[in-house]
C-alpha cells in the first residue's frame, strides 16, 4: 500500500497503550524505507503529491543509526530515562495516530509531530543541527499529510460529533480505508453496557461520509459481544441500498485471551465425545425472568449500580443452585476454611449467606423507590429457595445419585468442579470421603485429558472454561456428563454458537453440536438463557474504592484517593507503591510512590479482575511450593515410622493417639486422618500448585500434629508457612499485599516468587497489562478524618 487512512473505535485514552509495549526492527523498517526512496526516484505511479512521502523515507531510513548506536549522538540524554538504552521504535511512535480534539471548534484532528520515532530520536542523526528533518517530523505527524495514520473515533450516542471526525478533509481527500471496532473485554471497558446503540450511530455516521463506503472490521473475544456486534451490523445494513451482504465472521480458538494469544493447534481427526447433560430445577425460570425484568428497568432508569445488584443476584441463585453440597454444609465449612477478617475470606463466606450475597440487591431497593417493592419481593423468593437447599441443591441430589453407580464413582472418573473456592469446599466435606473419583477444578482439566485420559468425565456447574478445555482436547473421554441447574447453562450455549457457523472452528464443530444437542435434551432453556447470560456478562460496575493502606490497626495518616477513567477508586499511603506504566525499552512497568503520581499518569488498577489471578500466582510461586514440599516431605518421613502395615492401619494408629490429646474426636475422622497421612501423594495441578490434603481447621491440623511427634512451634510454622497459602494466598494488610504484588510484578525471577507462577498462567500478563487505567482525579484525606484538599 502506498497509503492508508485508517478509523478506530471506540476511541479511549488507554487505545495506545499496547502499541508501547511493542518493538518493531529499525533496520527492517530502514530498508523497506529505502527501497521506496529509491523507486520514488524514479518515478513511481503510486506516490501521492499531497503526501509526505518523501518525509517519512528519510526519517525511517536515519533509524539505521539504532542498529549500531546506544548513546546519544547529538549530546542530549534522554529526558527522565537516561539509564534506558532504546535500540528499537516501539509500534506507536513508529505510526501516526490521531485522536479526535475535545470541542466543537477548530478542526477534528490536530497535527502531533512530537509523537513522530519520539523515544529514539536522540539516538540517531535525526535531530543534528545540519540534518534539516524538523520540516520533516512536522510533516509525517500532520494527519492531512503523513502516508499512513490511523485516527480515533469518539464513542458518541449522536451523528453530530460522529460526523464532524468523518468529515475531516484527510477523509474527503483520501476516503477511509477501514474501520477498525474494538470490542473486546478491553476495548468496551470505558462503554456503557448499550454500546450497542453507539456502534449503530457510527455505521450510520459512514454513510454520510463522502466517497466508498469503508468495509467494517470488528475485533471481539466472547460470544455476547460478537452477537451484539453482528446484531447491529444486520440493522444498519437491512436499511441500505443496495442491500449489503451478511457480516463475514471468521475467528481463532485462543489458549489465551486477547490477540498476541496462542491458536490452538487442532489434531487433524477429532474424536467425537458423548455428551449427556442434566439441567435441574426448571422452577428458576420465573425468578430468573422477574430478576431479568427489573434488571432492565433499572438500566432503563440509568441506575447501573442498582442494576449491578440484580446481575449479582442472578449470580448468586446460579452459585447456590449448582453447589455439589447442601447450603448450610457449604456455609459451614466456608466459616472453618476462611475464618479471617480479610477481603478474600469475608468474600468467600458471602457466597454463602443470602443476606450477604443479596445486601446489594436490598440497597438497590432503597437506591430506586420505584422498583423497590419488587426488589424486596424477589430477594424473599430468593431466600426461600435458598432455605430449602439447605440439606440438598437440585445439583448435590443429583451427583449423589450418580455417585452410587460404581462405573462412575471410580479411578477412572474425573470429577470437575469449576470454582476453586467450590471445589475446596467439597473435598473438605465428608460427602468427598467415599468418592473414587479425581476431583480437579478446572485449572487441573487441561492437564488431566493430555497425562492421564479419564473415561469418564462429570462436569458440576458447567463454566465457558470447562467448554474451552473439552471441545479442543487431543483425544476424547468415552462420556461427559454435564451437570447444571435452569439458571446455569446460559454461558455454555452462547459459547458453543458461533462455533458451528465459523469456518475456523470446523475442526471442533461436531463436538460443539453435540454438546449443544446434548444442552437441549437435558432441559436448557436457550431463549431465557442467552437473555440472562447477555445481562450478566454486561460491564461491571467497578468495585468500591480499593484500600491498600491498612496494616494491623486502621490507618490513621494521609491517604491519597485516585479516581481513573474507568470508574475504579484506589485509596493509598502517600509512600505506598504504585506501577507507573513506563515508557521505556526494559521494561513496561517503574515503580512510584503514590505520592509522586499526576492526573493523567498511567498506573496498574489492583482489581478484583486481576487481585484473584496474582493471589493465586503467588499462592503458586516457588517459595511456597518450596514449603509445600517440605511439609509433604515431614509427612512421608512421618508415616514410615508409624506402626502398621498400610495406609488405612497407620490411620488408626494416629487417630487413636489423637483421641488422647482430644477425646471428642471419634472413630468417623478415619479417611481424614488417611487423607492427612498420605498429604505427600497429592497430584500436582496444571499451574504447578498441590493441595495440601491438611486438617481444614487449626485446632484439628495440631492435634494431628501432636498425635505423630511435631511439636506446636513447627506445627505453627508448617500451618502458616505452607497450608494456608496453598489453599489461597490470604491478604489480612492491604499495604502489605499491594507491596508484595508490586514486587511480583517487578521482579518475575526473584527467589521468593519466581518465574514458574507465570509460566503456569501465561495468561496472568495479558490481565495485569488490561488493568491498566489513567488517573483522573487525585483527592487528599486523613484516615477517619475529613477531607484536607483535592
Amino acid at each position: 500500500m502506498a497509503y492508508a487512512t485508517v478509523a478506530f473505535w471506540p476511541w479511549r485514552s488507554g487505545a495506545t497503550w499496547a502499541a508501547r509495549s511493542i518493538l518493531v526492527h529499525p533496520g527492517d523498517v530502514a530498508q523497506a524505507a529505502a527501497r521506496a526512496a529509491d523507486e520514488m526516484r524514479k518515478g513511481a505511479a503510486w506516490a501521492q503529491p499531497d503526501l509526505a512521502h518523501d518525509s517519512l523515507c528519510l526519517l525511517e531510513m536515519r533509524l539505521r543509526d539504532l542498529t549500531t548506536m546506544g548513546v546519544p549522538l547529538n549530546g542530549q540524554a534522554v529526558a527522565t530515562r537516561s539509564n534506558v538504552i532504546v535500540r528499537s521504535p516501539t509500534l506507536l511512535e513508529s505510526t501516526s495516530v490521531f485522536a479526535p480534539a475535545g470541542g466543537l471548534r477548530g478542526p477534528a484532528y490536530v497535527a502531533d509531530g512530537e509523537q513522530v520515532l519520539r523515544r529514539v530520536r536522540d539516538y540517531t542523526h535525526i535531530g543534528d543541527k545540519n540534518a534539516g528533518l524538523e520540516g520533516h517530523i512536522a510533516a509525517v505527524g500532520d494527519p492531512t499529510k503523513t502516508p499512513f495514520a490511523i485516527f480515533g473515533l469518539p464513542a458518541a450516542t449522536k451523528l453530530e460529533p460522529l460526523l464532524r471526525c468523518l468529515k475531516f478533509s484527510r477523509f474527503v481527500a483520501k476516503s477511509l480505508d477501514a474501520l477498525i471496532v474494538d470490542v473486546t473485554r478491553t476495548g468496551r471497558s470505558e462503554l456503557p453496557d448499550d454500546w450497542e446503540g453507539r456502534f449503530i450511530a457510527v455505521l450510520q455516521a459512514l454513510e454520510h461520509v463522502p466517497g466508498r463506503r469503508p468495509p467494517v472490521v470488528v475485533l471481539s473475544d466472547d460470544a455476547f459481544a460478537l452477537r451484539k456486534a453482528v446484531r447491529a451490523l444486520r440493522t444498519v445494513n437491512a436499511g441500505l441500498r443496495p442491500l449489503r451482504r451478511a457480516p463475514l465472521e471468521v475467528g481463532a480458538y485462543l489458549q489465551e485471551p486477547g490477540l498476541f494469544g496462542l491458536a490452538s493447534v487442532f489434531p487433524v481427526d477429532v474424536a467425537p465425545i458423548a455428551f449427556e447433560a442434566d439441567i435441574k430445577d426448571a422452577a428458576l425460570a420465573t425468578v430468573r425472568n422477574d430478576l431479568l425484568a427489573l434488571g432492565r428497568n433499572f438500566r432503563n432508569a440509568g441506575q447501573a449500580v442498582a442494576a449491578d445488584a440484580v446481575s449479582r443476584a442472578l449470580a448468586f441463585v446460579r452459585r447456590s443452585a449448582s453447589l455439589p453440597v447442601g447450603v448450610r454444609e457449604a456455609r459451614e465449612i466456608a466459616d472453618i476454611i476462611h475464618d479471617g477478617d480479610d477481603e478474600v475470606d469475608l468474600s468467600v463466606r458471602a457466597l454463602f449467606r443470602p443476606n450477604m450475597a443479596l445486601g446489594p440487591l436490598a440497597a438497590a431497593a432503597d437506591l430506586v423507590p420505584e422498583f423497590g417493592d419488587e426488589a424486596r419481593r424477589l430477594i424473599r423468593e430468593i431466600k426461600t429457595r435458598v432455605t430449602a437447599w439447605d440439606e440438598e441443591t437440585p445439583i448435590s441430589a443429583k451427583l449423589a445419585s450418580i455417585l452410587k453407580d460404581n462405573a462412575w464413582n471410580s479411578i477412572t472418573t474425573t470429577l470437575i468442579i469449576p470454582d476453586r473456592r467450590t471445589a475446596d469446599i467439597y473435598l473438605s466435606s465428608d460427602r468427598a470421603l467415599g468418592v473414587r473419583c479425581q476431583i480437579l477444578d478446572v485449572r487441573g482439566l487441561t492437564e488431566r485429558l493430555t497425562s492421564a485420559l479419564p473415561t469418564r468425565i462429570v462436569v458440576v456447574g458447567t463454566t465457558p472454561d470447562v467448554i474451552r478445555a473439552l471441545l479442543p482436547a487431543p483425544v476424547a473421554p468415552q462420556r461427559v456428563l454435564l451437570l447444571g441447574d435452569a439458571a446455569g447453562i446460559a454461558l455454555l450455549l452462547a459459547e458453543i454458537a458461533p462455533i458451528g457457523r465459523i469456518p475456523g472452528f470446523a475442526a471442533i464443530a461436531e463436538r460443539a453440536c453435540a454438546m449443544s444437542a446434548a444442552l437441549q435434551h437435558g432441559g436448557a432453556n436457550e431463549r431465557l438463557d442467552l437473555a440472562e447470560a447477555e445481562f450478566r456478562v454486561a460491564a461491571a460496575i467497578p468495585e468500591g474504592e480499593i484500600d491498600f493502606t491498612r496494616s494491623g490497626e486502621a490507618y490513621k495518616g494521609e491517604i491519597l484517593h485516585f479516581t481513573t477513567t474507568r470508574g475504579h477508586r484506589l485509596a493509598y499511603r502517600p509512600t505506598s507503591n504504585v506501577l507507573e506504566y513506563s515508557p521505556g525499552e526494559t521494561r513496561p512497568f517503574e515503580r512510584t510512590h503514590a505520592r509522586d503520581i499526576k492526573q493523567g499518569d498511567r498506573i496498574l488498577v489492583l482489581d478484583a479482575s486481576v487481585r484473584e489471578p496474582i493471589r493465586r500466582a503467588i499462592a503458586g510461586s516457588r517459595e511456597n511450593l518450596k514449603q509445600l514440599g517440605l511439609y509433604h516431605s515431614r509427612i512421608a518421613a512421618i508415616r514410615a515410622v508409624v506402626v502398621g502395615t498400610s495406609d488405612q492401619e497407620k490411620a488408626r494408629h494416629v487417630l487413636a493417639a489423637m483421641n488422647t490429646f482430644d477425646p471428642a474426636i471419634g472413630s468417623h475422622e478415619l479417611q481424614n486422618v488417611v487423607r492427612w497421612l498420605t498429604a505427600d501423594k497429592a497430584s500436582g495441578e496444571a499451574d504447578g500448585s498441590r493441595q495440601p490434603r491438611a486438617a481444614r481447621d487449626w485446632p484439628r491440623f495440631r492435634t494431628f500434629m501432636q498425635a505423630v511427634g511435631v511439636d506446636t512451634h513447627s506445627a505453627d510454622m508448617y500451618w502458616r508457612a505452607a497450608i494456608v497459602p496453598a489453599r489461597s494466598y490470604r491478604v489480612h494488610e492491604g499495604y502489605l499485599f499491594n507491596q508484595r504484588v508490586v514486587q511480583f510484578i517487578l521482579d518475575p525471577e526473584g527467589a521468593s516468587v519466581g518465574a514458574a507462577a507465570w509460566k503456569a498462567m501465561p495468561g496472568l500478563w495479558q490481565l495485569v497489562l488490561d488493568a491498566l487505567d489513567e488517573v483522573a482525579e487525585i483527592s487528599v484525606t486523613t484516615g477517619g478524618g475529613e477531607n484536607v484538599h483535592g
